[in-house]
């Protein structure tokens, strides 16, 4: 099974992301030329694991929950639309203000998990909520300076108190996830 461990956001910031899509999708000569995420399906990706053999489950939650252990829940503000790579291959919502906290968080739980036989991420964590993917063959020179005319973002801070380990089932439709496990923070 293909999973991953998230922080999730809250339905108001769901909300926001929805009306974001909309104002994006406006100011674009091709929305057609991009994926979008469905605001219910988007949460904050903190470890891809791949494919999992499915007994490996328990020692997962086992391995999360140790981490969590260690954090207190914290606040974050996704205020800033940007992309990745060039020509953008991602559109995304990110924050504006690094957080030491989640950064710590996520080098832990890389630590923890590589502890338990899956391979370290190379790229450097880069927090992120996935707005939308450009399909191949888009052609619309417009978008990365609408991306960077787009200002700061009005969006709610939300709570991140713990993690989820997701299944991902690939389909035509999109991707099916399914809540493996949610563990807390200690407080």
């Amino acid at each position: 099974m293909r999973c991953f461990v998230a922080a999730d956001i809250s339905s108001e910031l769901r909300g926001r992301i929805e009306k974001l899509q909309g104002e994006l999708k406006r100011k674009l000569k091709n929305p057609a030329g991009i994926k979008w995420v469905n605001p219910e399906q988007i949460h904050l990706t903190l470890k891809f694991l791949g494919d999992v053999e499915d007994d490996r489950a328990e020692e997962i939650g086992q391995t999360l929950g140790i981490v969590c252990e260690n954090f207190d829940s914290f606040e974050l503000e996704f205020s800033k639309v940007g992309s990745f790579g060039r020509p953008p291959k991602v559109i995304w919502l990110g924050i504006e203000k690094p957080s030491e906290i989640l950064q710590k968080f996520a080098a832990e739980l890389e630590e923890a998990c590589e502890l338990i036989g899956f391979e370290k991420e190379q790229r450097d964590f880069s927090p992120h909520l996935t707005l939308g993917r450009i399909k191949e063959g888009f052609k619309d020179r417009t978008l990365p300076q609408i991306i960077a005319d787009f200002g700061k973002v009005d969006a709610p801070t939300i709570k991140i108190d713990g993690v989820s380990f997701y299944k991902s089932q690939l389909t035509s439709d999109g991707p099916i996830y399914t809540l493996l496990n949610k563990l807390k923070f200690k407080s």
